[in-house]
């Protein structure tokens, strides 16, 4: 189950390309009075993981409360707010829908979400491309159609999440510490991707803005274009 703070990993497309994100921890407890307890046990040198473990109502706890990084959007405004405006290291506490929260703001840092066709083109032509991973989170069938050469592409079908969340979380399959380049048909699917990848511990992440149908348009028209066929469910996913 998604932490009750979060909103659905996949809500909507990354529109701007800088965004404000924050990392942290919290506590979930029904009242003010439990989270003002809770907020002395840790200025008073209780640990803060070993408190959400125990207590918190929320999924992360099994993580001791850690949220990782999310971005504007991504979690309840109050929560977001209440983040956003205190300074790294503090303990702040917020009351949502959900109950009451003691968050741990641990960092906040500006991060590029997009990258251009233009900058992709150009990094890959000058070689730049050494310790990077890159991810296409369509379907074989499309990447079958069109796929940008030069590089080697890991496939994660977008629609085949609860195949590869877990180990993207665990960090099987990918490396957190690289700098990872995720495209789809339009941008928003790797958007989405991009996001998830953040809010789980990756440290730079780009979404390729308007997928390889712009790549082609801007970039390289050598590699072609296509049309979705998918019908459907599918179909809202098909950026």
């Amino acid at each position: 189950a998604a932490c009750p703070s979060a909103r659905p990993i996949f809500a909507s497309a990354v529109e701007a390309l800088v965004i404000n994100q924050a990392r942290a921890s919290h506590i979930l407890v029904d009242t003010e009075d439990m989270c003002d307890a809770m907020r002395t046990q840790v200025e008073g040198g209780m640990s803060f993981a070993d408190i959400a473990t125990t207590v918190s109502l929320c999924t992360s706890r099994t993580r001791g409360g850690f949220l990782g990084w999310f971005s504007v959007g991504m979690m309840a405004p109050e929560f977001e707010q209440a983040c956003f405006d205190a300074e790294p290291g503090s303990l702040v506490k917020v009351s949502t829908n959900f109950g009451w929260h003691l968050i741990h703001v641990e960092a906040k840092r500006h991060h590029l979400v997009d990258m251009t066709p233009a900058q992709l083109r150009e990094r890959m032509g000058v070689g730049d491309v050494g310790g990077m991973q890159f991810v296409d989170v369509r379907s074989p069938a499309e990447i079958e159609k069109v796929t940008i050469p030069g590089v080697q592409w890991i496939n994660l079908p977008f629609n085949e999440y609860s195949e590869w969340g877990d180990k993207i979380t665990a960090g099987e399959i990918l490396d957190p510490s690289k700098e990872t380049v995720v495209i789809c048909h339009h941008g928003m699917r790797s958007s989405r991707t991009a996001q998830f990848m953040l809010q789980n511990g990756f440290q730079s992440v780009v979404s390729l803005l308007g997928g390889i149908d712009a790549y082609a348009l801007e970039a390289d028209p050598s590699i072609g274009q296509y049309q979705n066929e998918m019908k459907g469910e599918e179909c809202s996913s098909c950026g």
